[in-house]
């Protein structure tokens, strides 16, 4: 070889190394902000443009403020207090029947008709039915007008109106318990779309990263390539993984984008709002063995809790419809005047205006109802053994969930530990290809394949830590803690 050209081309690669070594991009910046990692970060990884993050601007939203948020706002928790008044005004509608029932009544009746009063029961049932025309006669008996007070009382209905009040009373804490259930629901799902957003944010970050480290090696060669240091084969590769790169990081915001709007709807927000998320800490800790959270979640899930109250409301409706048997006894009582005019009977003048006052009790003892009340009786103890079964069905639906985000727990943890020594490998592939292709021992499409390694590697991690922390919150979730604090 020509000792000038020797000389040339040992000058050219050393002008080469120099701008590779003191071009853009040698500084390296730690994707995990530790100083390890900063240590560790490939030398051609170029610094954050101004302007380019991927998180939106404005006040710092926690966890704990978005949890507070949804239960606050979310619909769900207004229509669960709604459907708790609904059960109390029923509650307090059936304790009515033990008071009695007073109203006033005018009636007039002319012809064969006379003024009658009506079966106290039925007037303490349903009201409205005080003084009416009845009684019949075979001949025109008088014309009459008849106003006054009718006071009913329920003495005993042999334990129907009892049980009922029960029944009601159960379902009210049923559906204190469904309050509860909303509510722990709509904690977790706070709890997934904060940190799925936290996910989208550490992916966005991450494309980012990635399109400006292409972006700058994409710089140097074609550097190199205007110095006739490299083919335009590298530089048509690089420059399809710079769009390649670009293409995710729009995709990635785009994520990042759908995560805010599914967090807002999360939290029963409607106007969308920007606000910076607070990182949390991901400690990986050991799980407490599964039969303790079983036996945890048996005992406080809200779910449970409302379904047993459930079954006591089809018990309790089981012994109402068993008390029809026995009958009813009503007493009424009335007090009011009567207007006469045309009188045909004996002892009452036309035109005159007469007192009168009463008192009646009323025993009914059903005797054949056409099978009513054996009908009610099988319907209400069918109802008893449904939520029976509900309530079995439900609890095997816990024990799965605990043991499913028990397991995806334990599974994650471990996955981390292995996903973080990728991220390590990866980014030592990345600096010595960089290094290799710099001394021309390898060709571009080592520093693009190391450049996609650490990429999916960073990625991988930041999805394992994010999963790590949702089954965390899940298994919290499915063992009925965490959600009363809020």
């Amino acid at each position: 070889m020509n000792p000038a050209s020797f000389g040339l081309a040992a000058r050219l690669w050393t002008i080469a190394a120099a701008f590779l070594i003191g071009g853009p991009g040698i500084l390296s910046t730690s994707i995990s902000g530790t100083p390890a990692a900063e240590a560790a970060e490939p030398a051609l990884l170029a610094p954050r443009e101004p302007g380019t993050s991927a998180r939106p601007a404005g006040k710092v939203l926690t966890l704990n403020e978005a949890i507070r948020l949804g239960v606050a706002h979310h619909p769900l928790i207004e229509q669960s207090r709604a459907g708790l008044l609904t059960a109390k005004a029923l509650t307090k509608q059936t304790r009515g029947n033990r008071y009695p029932w007073l109203e006033g009544s005018v009636a007039e009746a002319s012809g064969s008709l006379r003024i009658v009063t009506t079966d106290g029961r039925i007037v303490h049932d349903q009201g409205g039915l005080g003084f009416n025309p009845g009684g019949a006669l075979p001949h025109h008996n008088q014309n009459m007008l008849t106003g006054g007070l009718i006071l009913n009382q329920l003495i005993t209905d042999f334990g129907y109106t009892a049980h009922r009040i029960l029944a009601n009373e159960a379902n009210e804490a049923a559906s204190e318990k469904e309050i509860l259930t909303n509510k722990a629901f709509i904690v977790l799902q706070v709890q997934r779309a904060y940190l799925h957003c936290l996910l989208q944010q550490s992916l966005a970050d991450i494309a980012e990263k990635t399109f400006t480290r292409r972006k700058a090696v994409s710089e140097q060669v074609h550097a190199l390539y205007k110095n006739q240091l490299r083919s335009k084969v590298d530089l048509d590769l690089i420059l399809v993984e710079v769009s390649g790169a670009e293409l995710a990081l729009i995709k990635a915001r785009n994520d990042l984008a759908q995560a805010f709007a599914a967090l807002n709807n999360a939290m029963g927000i409607e106007v969308p709002e920007r606000y910076e998320l607070e990182p949390l800490s991901i400690h990986v800790a050991p799980s407490p063995d599964v039969e303790s959270l079983i036996q945890t979640g048996l005992n406080h899930r809200p779910e449970l809790l409302g379904a047993r109250d459930r079954i006591v409301v089809g018990d309790e409706l089981l012994q109402a419809a068993k008390a029809l048997n026995f009958g009813s006894l009503s007493a009424v009582g009335t007090i009011g005047v009567t207007k006469y005019w045309d009188a045909y009977d004996g002892g009452v003048h036309d035109d005159e205006i007469a007192p009168l006052w009463g008192v009646g009790a009323t025993l009914k003892v059903p005797i054949f109802t056409g099978f009513r009340i054996q009908s009610q009786t099988k319907e209400a103890d069918y109802r008893k053994g449904e939520s029976v079964e509900e309530l079995q069905n439900l609890a095997n639906q816990v024990v799965l969930q605990i043991v499913r985000a028990r397991l995806t727990k334990i599974t994650n943890a471990e996955q981390i530990r292995l996903e973080e020594d990728r991220v390590a490998y990866a980014r030592e592939a990345l600096m010595l290809s960089e290094q290799r292709y710099r001394l021309g021992l390898s060709p571009i499409l080592d520093i693009v394949r190391s450049t996609t390694a650490l990429f999916e590697a960073e990625s991988r991690l930041a999805e394992a830590q994010i999963i790590y922390k949702i089954s965390e919150v899940a298994v919290v979730y499915a063992i009925g803690q965490g959600y009363q604090q809020f």
